[in-house]
């Protein structure tokens, strides 16, 4: 089965020469890769392109194409996603020796190719060649070469594509052209609530990042790290803004990937962060001092939830016993979110039993639109004790 990536080679149907003794076949002039492929082959062919691409060949190619066992898959402009997802489909489904031409496409197609196929190596050691023409002299020659010298740069492709989808990173080990320590560990931060290893780690990634750009051996994982900078914009002024503003920033971050308990753990600890930081000035002013900041912000919380256990006001409530009433509608307005947070929270740590995947989802962004109404407001910037 012969499987290729559609493009528009061949305007005004000028032709060039295609160099193809590793294949085996009759080197020559031809309008583009897949018009040398249906010369040559007398195999099944799938050809994946765009409708514009699709309607180029059946104009330039016409008899050609008529005359074989020809199916088309048509994907949309630009889209990474549908292109992997099209071939990783054919190639699953495939039990076929497979000679997979990535010559055409839009100039991000070719790794994605590569990926889809090495992916299906990896799943069920499927029989598939990787071919790509290319070009020796401007437009006029191409030479066909096997691509497996370029397995790192598919290994790599792989890699940033399942970092794209789920910010998750399991890497291959001994890759020379990028350090994936470096995607491995920004993972792990972002994915164990560690906001001070997010920060550090951004950095060596935003490093990383320019290294792979100036490196002209992966040029094809250019759209790859657009989508990675796309994805992490949120992070690139990361430090001008609060606490309570990077946590609930990384709450929405995670919650896009559907890691629901991480990004809940988020927007948690960032309106007690809030609450914390405009309490603030009134505990330092009169030198409240508390064992750890989890214990101040466990204090502050019950303060605004007026939570008295046992009838043992806690620092705050001590040195102010009508903070709560002084503060009630305000207050109230924090608390009401608090108490959503904690419930919702309880039920995903103790196993889900009701509610649906996207409702629980749509609860937390909810949230979030929530608490960061109180920071636009700064309901809490002037509290009376």
């Amino acid at each position: 089965m012969i499987i290729s990536i559609l493009g528009t080679a061949g305007k005004n149907k000028t032709t060039a020469y295609y160099n193809s003794n590793i294949l085996n076949k009759k080197s020559g002039n031809y309008y583009n890769s897949t018009h040398f492929l249906l010369k040559n082959y007398d195999n099944k062919f799938i050809f994946v392109g765009t409708e514009y691409a699709i309607n180029f060949q059946k104009e330039i190619l016409g008899k050609e194409l008529t005359s074989k066992d020809i199916i088309f898959k048509k994907v949309s402009d630009n889209d990474l996603d549908e292109v992997f997802e099209v071939i990783f489909e054919i190639l699953e489904h495939s039990n076929e020796r497979v000679l997979l031409d990535i010559t055409h496409g839009f100039r991000h197609q070719p790794i994605m190719a590569i990926f889809a196929s090495s992916l299906s190596k990896f799943l069920d050691s499927k029989d598939i060649d990787i071919i790509f023409a290319k070009e020796v002299v401007n437009q006029k020659e191409y030479e066909y070469v096997y691509l497996d010298d370029y397995l790192e740069i598919t290994h790599i492709s792989m890699l940033l594509s399942g970092f794209i989808r789920t910010f998750n990173f399991i890497p291959i080990k001994n890759l020379k052209l990028i350090d994936t320590k470096v995607f491995e560990n920004f993972s792990k931060a972002l994915l164990s609530n560690d906001i001070k290893g997010v920060k550090k780690w951004y950095k060596k990634l935003q490093n990383e990042l320019q290294i792979i750009k100036n490196n002209p051996e992966l040029k094809y994982l250019l759209p790859l790290i657009a989508k990675i900078d796309k994805a992490l914009k949120p992070l690139k002024n990361f430090n001008k803004i609060p606490i309570y503003s990077q946590y609930i920033e990384l709450s929405k971050i995670t919650l896009e990937k559907n890691y629901l308990i991480i990004a809940l753990a988020y927007s948690f600890e960032s309106l007690r962060e809030y609450c914390s930081n405009r309490f603030e000035p009134l505990l330092i002013s009169k030198n409240i001092r508390f064992k750890s900041s989890y214990v101040k912000n466990m204090d502050v919380m019950a303060t605004i939830s007026n939570f008295i256990p046992n009838n043992k006001p806690n620092k705050i409530q001590q040195r102010y016993p009508n903070i709560y009433f002084k503060n009630k509608n305000i207050f109230k307005r924090i608390d009401n979110i608090y108490q959503e947070l904690r419930v919702l929270r309880n039920d995903l740590a103790h196993i889900n039993q009701t509610k649906e995947f996207s409702d629980i989802k749509q609860d937390i962004s909810k949230l979030n639109f929530k608490i960061e109404s109180i920071y636009k407001d700064d309901i809490l910037k002037n509290i009376r004790v």
